[in-house]
């Protein structure tokens, strides 16, 4: 059991060796642990983004096949993101249901947070850790639009899986990239998050600005 436990925390680290061990069963693995991570409100520390560009290398070198890795993993993701989200909305409602002021006073901030800034929240928190485990569950506690929800996390999670997937799967085999991973990887996240918040930012200005 502990074997497991370290093979799915490092398994961004230790993917060529569980394609070697586990031939196709590789892909039930990748998609326990993107499924984990993103519905487990608990499990922040799964490699998430650094598991789906080894996975994207391996797919260039065809040890992985890249179509079922991409269905399968954002059809992992989508469904972690509805589990996180009927959690939140389960245990919110046992949580609230006490007559509690502060409670109260929280969660109708959430719902109004919701209301306003839900579709950028959900689709943007994919591509930052903690946040892509804690956002659907904060949504389920709010109730947030279930329709709304549902589209915002199937746009959040295939731009999630696709985006370093196919990096991974480009670039990964890239002498450079191959020799130099670690700082690579670090600046194509860093990179990406940059951009991400850039365009988060300018996206709420104009809400805002069109609602004035």
């Amino acid at each position: 059991m502990q074997e497991i436990i370290e093979l799915m925390i490092h398994a961004d680290q230790l993917i060529s060796d569980i394609v070697s061990r586990y031939g196709t069963l590789t892909y039930l693995i990748l998609f326990a642990i993107i499924f984990i991570e993103t519905g487990l409100v608990v499990v922040t520390f799964f490699p998430g983004d650094g598991l789906l560009f080894s996975a994207g290398i391996l797919a260039a070198s065809q040890d992985l096949d890249l179509t079922p890795l991409l269905i399968l993993l954002s059809l992992a993701t989508i469904l972690g993101h509805i589990s996180n989200f009927f959690i939140g909305r389960f245990f919110g409602e046992r949580f609230f249901r006490k007559q509690d002021e502060k409670r109260y006073y929280y969660l109708t901030k959430a719902k109004n947070y919701y209301d306003k800034w839900g579709n950028i929240s959900i689709i943007a928190s994919r591509f930052f850790p903690f946040m892509r485990s804690f956002v659907p569950f904060v949504a389920g506690i709010s109730k947030m639009n279930l329709v709304q929800f549902h589209w915002c996390n199937i746009v959040g999670g295939v731009g999630w899986i696709c985006t370093y997937i196919l990096l991974g799967y480009f670039f990964g085999e890239i002498p450079l990239v191959k020799d130099n991973f670690g700082y690579v990887f670090s600046i194509i996240i860093i990179t990406l998050l940059i951009y991400l918040l850039i365009v988060t930012a300018k996206m709420t200005i104009r809400r805002v600005r069109e609602k004035k």
